[in-house]
């Protein structure tokens, strides 16, 4: 049987073709945490006792390490959009360039995730 995607065969994974994947594949995750934070922030004026519900179950651990993880995902799309957003207009298409804003993308992300967490957890 012949190989569906030879691509895949013969390039090795790289740092932005890993971080274009991931960035449309938490995108998908992300669009099914919308209708729970809609549900949540549309019920503290309408339904008081759901959002307090809501609200001691975000409170949970597990709940929070979802959340930091939810987060992370959220930057990881939003700065690659800033990316995205310079290569429209030709602006760090350099190949030398790609790869510096790649790993500044990379670790803004860690350093944004950290610290959220760390308000999150304490």
């Amino acid at each position: 049987m012949a190989p569906l995607s030879p691509h895949l065969q013969i390039y090795r994974p790289f740092l932005t073709m890993i971080f274009s994947i991931s960035s449309r594949i938490g995108v998908i995750a992300f669009a099914f945490s919308i209708p729970f934070f809609a549900i949540w922030l549309g019920s503290a004026n309408i339904l008081p006792q759901l959002n307090l519900l809501l609200t001691m179950f975000i409170n949970l651990l597990p709940v929070k390490l979802i959340f930091i993880f939810w987060f992370f995902i959220f930057n990881h799309h939003l700065l690659n959009g800033f990316k995205y957003f310079l290569w429209s207009f030709a602006i760090g298409m350099e190949i030398k360039n790609v790869y510096l804003v790649t790993y500044i993308i990379l670790v803004a992300n860690i350093i944004m995730t950290i610290v959220f967490s760390l308000m999150v957890l304490f």
